[in-house]
């Protein structure tokens, strides 16, 4: 696969680096991403590059989402989430100047990507939404399984690949969950997939919060479109009421010891007629219904879901089968090459 975004050779290397670029896959806050080669091996890796400031390295610290990230990947070994090869410190473009680089498991694309790039009338097959939703999940249910809240779910940091494997990636605001635990940070989850208890600034939050995020790359999956697309914490919080209604002191009591609650929230009843009305399987429905809900304490688990729930039992045999022969329900060929072109021109700004 050639990627064809601007020229990699328009950008300075290490003489001494046996990384060739290939092409910039993605910028944040946090620094950039490239899809690099190996010279000599030709391996193909993601170089995830970190920002450390003059002060951070004056004082010789590291980001605290860079130290979170190395932490978690070092830690955790699973087929759906992302590996992480080795991290360096070392000059990159001339600079004269250490950057910390991690160089990660390289796969093509990600899942918001894939789904911008599909065409009309082009969907997720609801086969590769089970297989996908199972992968998800149980990436999931590992990292829960060794109180490890992921705490940033979205489709950005879902990665895919041709042969229909799924990887769980960004790992930033990743963090050891103990019980009892104490105050969290609240600063966790992009709006559109951040459950209510974090809406509502609960005293606490636990991996329920993880399965609510998951609920919401579900049904994007499912609907082509975000489920909750709300513009502030308010817009959020009354989108996921009008849909599933406003939750109650009797179904939630832990709910009146949020920093936020207050009795005269708008009320909207609590009953299945808005989320009929979502252009899904009924099975798909109840599926989404089981994981969106109120209650952290009575919110499925991860294990619950993957053990439990029928709509899951396709899944599992999706992924289970294909280790003996190699085949998974496999995302459009064309539209991970469109999602591809599309990244590329995205990039071209970019260093």
């Amino acid at each position: 696969m050639q990627y064809n975004n601007r020229s990699s050779r328009s950008i300075v290397q290490s003489p001494s680096s046996p990384w060739f670029i290939e092409s910039i896959l993605g910028s944040g806050t946090y620094g950039f991403v490239e899809c690099v080669r190996n010279i000599n091996t030709h391996q193909m890796l993601a170089r995830k590059i970190i920002k450390v400031t003059s002060k951070q390295e004056d004082e010789n610290e590291l980001p605290a989402t860079a130290v979170r990230e190395i932490a978690v990947l070092k830690s955790i070994h699973h087929e759906f989430i992302i590996k992480l090869s080795h991290v360096a410190f070392e000059p990159l473009y001339n600079s004269g100047t250490n950057h910390l680089c991690l160089y990660l498991e390289f796969l093509p694309t990600d899942l918001k990507r894939y789904m911008d790039a599909l065409g009309p009338g082009e969907r997720i097959s609801p086969r590769l939404v089970k297989s996908y939703s199972y992968q998800l999940l149980s990436a999931i249910e590992c990292l829960h399984r060794h109180r490890i809240l992921h705490r940033d779910l979205k489709p950005p940091n879902i990665l895919i690949d041709y042969e229909g494997r799924l990887k769980l990636a960004d790992f930033g605001l990743a963090r050891q969950c103990h019980m009892p635990e104490r105050t969290l940070t609240h600063e966790v989850v992009t709006l559109w997939y951040r459950p209510p208890e974090v809406l509502l600034n609960a005293p606490t939050y636990g991996t329920a919060l993880d399965v609510w995020g998951f609920g919401c790359v579900f049904a994007e999956m499912t609907l082509r479109e975000p489920l909750f697309r709300g513009e502030c914490e308010i817009d959020q919080l009354l989108l996921i009421f009008r849909l599933l209604g406003t939750p109650t002191v009797s179904e939630w009591p832990e709910i009146a010891q949020c920093l936020y609650y207050q009795t005269g929230l708008p009320r909207f009843p609590l009953d299945d007629v808005q989320l009929s009305r979502l252009p899904m399987s009924s099975q798909c429905r109840q599926f989404l219904k089981d994981t969106l809900i109120y209650n952290p304490k009575h919110r499925r688990t991860a294990r619950q879901l993957l053990e439990e729930h029928e709509y899951l039992a396709e899944g599992a045999v999706l992924v289970h089968s294909s280790s003996k022969n190699g085949l998974l329900e496999r995302p459009i060929r064309s539209v991970i090459d469109r999602a591809i072109r599309q990244q590329s021109e995205s990039m071209r700004s970019v260093r």
